[in-house]
């Protein structure tokens, strides 16, 4: 009876410290509208625990930074701190609440010189509240944004954030009606998008509604993201503690 309890026990444990990984909390980046001279690269500092995280651009970062339970004050640095370089007194830096499960830090430049010239936006990104097809919009103008995505409708207030959720499943086509709201002495909604789009399958989309200068209406910076295959860690490992063959 010794061996088939040592194999109960296995597979319990590898299963909880399977939920154990897949529940950790991680941080990526993402640097929007990032000047010629920003860094390949940013160390990320949490406590003790210190990340080399890549800057691509228009994309998300490839490398996280694992996140403790609660609140969490996350730094960004050019390089790793030591006893005898400290991190600066003003680094900046971004505080990630309790309850935040998958946050993708955004990175806004002030205009000001130097490579940690920008401030740091966190926000959810999890499969909850971001499943397979959403579109996140983040209003970073002063007009107020309306969109109509299918049937789903979003206004986003200035400096604000929304997530919309297209009808129908992937692969299905939806048309996009897009408007921001009229400046003083205006007195109807301008258009800013007229479009059909296709609920790709495995993907989100990040849509940043910035200013410019040269134009009178604010632009739309398109980021998409392929989602990261949902981790089957805890399936595995019941299965390979049964003694079946994992698929």
């Amino acid at each position: 009876m010794i061996r088939p309890f040592v194999l109960l026990l296995t597979c319990l444990v590898a299963v909880a410290s399977a939920q154990e990984g897949s529940s950790a909390r991680s941080l990526r980046l993402l640097y929007v509208q990032a000047p010629d001279d920003a860094p390949a690269s940013l160390f990320l500092v949490a406590g003790k625990e210190i990340k080399e995280v890549d800057l691509p651009r228009l994309s998300i970062s490839t490398k996280r930074l694992a996140l403790a339970a609660g609140t969490v004050r996350v730094y960004a640095a050019t390089k790793a701190p030591t006893k005898a370089e400290p991190l600066p007194a003003n680094a900046p830096f971004v505080d990630i609440p309790d309850g935040m499960n998958d946050p993708l830090v955004v990175l806004l430049p002030t205009g000001e010189a130097g490579p940690l010239a920008f401030r740091m936006l966190p926000v959810e990104f999890s499969r909850t509240k971001a499943p397979e097809g959403a579109v996140l919009w983040f209003n970073l103008s002063g007009r107020t944004l309306y969109s109509k995505l299918g049937t789903a409708q979003a206004i986003v207030a200035p400096r604000q954030t929304a997530i919309q959720l297209p009808p129908g499943k992937p692969g299905d086509v939806y048309h996009v009606l897009v408007d921001v709201a009229p400046e003083p002495g205006e007195e109807e909604s301008v258009p800013l998008m007229r479009s059909s789009w296709v609920k790709e399958p495995g993907q989100r989309h990040l849509l940043f509604i910035v200013p410019d200068p040269d134009r009178k209406v604010p632009r739309i910076v398109a980021v998409p993201e392929r989602m990261e295959p949902e981790p089957a860690a805890v399936k595995d490992a019941a299965k390979a503690g049964s003694g079946k063959p994992a698929k």
